[in-house]
């Protein structure tokens, strides 16, 4: 066919509806393969700032959570570490009862008990985790407990306080598991509790026969057994405080994730229906596009 003027922009009209129903039919086809409204920002430009801010948010409760996950860890890792501090305790309670009893109890072996007890106590309080020391507050770099510092001295009762031992700081470490929740978790080895202990120890290890010693070491060894299970009472109410707020930040991040869901991808079945409708305007618009086509002045003419 040869445009005349008169039939110039009709042809450029029809050629150009055409090629609108072909890149709509292409976009939504290219939607229903992908299952995405679109392949860029641009293309749900009215949304985009807003997806961008929930994705912002879904990474940070990723963070959070990765935060949680190791704070958890070394909540239960300490509480379990203490367990076994205070079945160390129990153990030498028992021992120091049967010394005081007299003969039942050898000075040689409650001194030597002792011994023991203050190094494997120590060496619970050194624990690293991830090469941290986590009794030492936040100089994770320092064993906190140090036996042979010179200001930790030989006592006779009555003793006094000395946590000269701790070489650590007095500062706890926190973790950011949300928004608004910083905890706190750590526990010192310069504690009350461990500082009661050391020192009963140290008073049976330089006094094992004498009976003034050793009644004052059981009654430290006894408020120290109760003041470390005060410790793991608070490390399990933020065990569980970690849990509940790392399960509610995964509710929350399941919540954007089906907002962004609803932001970026496309409603199939509509889509499908909005693919057949285009295609049969396309099948449409192409059988008459021919027939406009062949159609010519000469044919009527003849």
């Amino acid at each position: 066919m040869v445009n005349r003027v008169a039939t110039f922009a009709f042809t450029n009209t029809m050629i150009t509806e055409n090629m609108r129903l072909q890149y709509k039919y292409a976009d939504i086809n290219t939607q229903v393969s992908s299952g995405l409204k679109s392949q860029t920002y641009k293309g749900i430009a009215r949304d985009s700032q807003y997806l961008l801010s929930v994705e912002s948010a879904m990474d940070k409760l990723d963070a959070y959570n990765t935060n949680g996950n190791i704070a958890l860890v070394n909540v239960n890792t300490i509480y379990e570490s203490l367990g076994r501090v205070e079945a160390m305790a129990n153990t030498m309670m028992t021992a120091v009862t049967a010394a005081l009893g007299g003969n039942f109890g050898n000075p040689a072996v409650t001194q030597s008990q002792a011994q023991n007890a203050l190094v494997e106590t120590s060496s619970l309080l050194n624990l690293q985790i991830a090469g941290r020391y986590v009794y030492a507050g936040t100089d994770i770099d320092t064993p906190p407990v140090d036996l042979t510092d010179p200001a930790w001295v030989p006592q006779t009762s009555p003793s006094v306080v000395n946590s000269s031992y701790y070489q650590g700081n007095s500062s706890i470490i926190s973790v950011q598991i949300s928004e608004t929740l910083n905890l706190n978790y750590g526990v010192l080895a310069s504690d009350t509790a461990f500082e009661k202990l050391f020192r009963a120890y140290n008073l049976v290890v330089n006094n094992p026969g004498s009976t003034n010693e050793l009644s004052e070491a059981l009654g430290l060894i006894q408020q120290a057994v109760d003041g470390i299970a005060n410790i793991r009472g608070n490390l399990s109410i933020q065990s569980r405080s970690i849990e509940d707020q790392i399960d509610q930040n995964s509710q929350d991040k399941t919540y954007l994730s089906e907002l962004t869901s609803t932001m970026k991808e496309v409603d199939l079945p509509s889509a499908s229906v909005q693919l057949t409708e285009v295609q049969t305007q396309m099948e449409a618009a192409y059988t008459a596009s021919i027939r406009v086509l062949n159609l010519n002045l000469h044919d009527y003419l003849r």
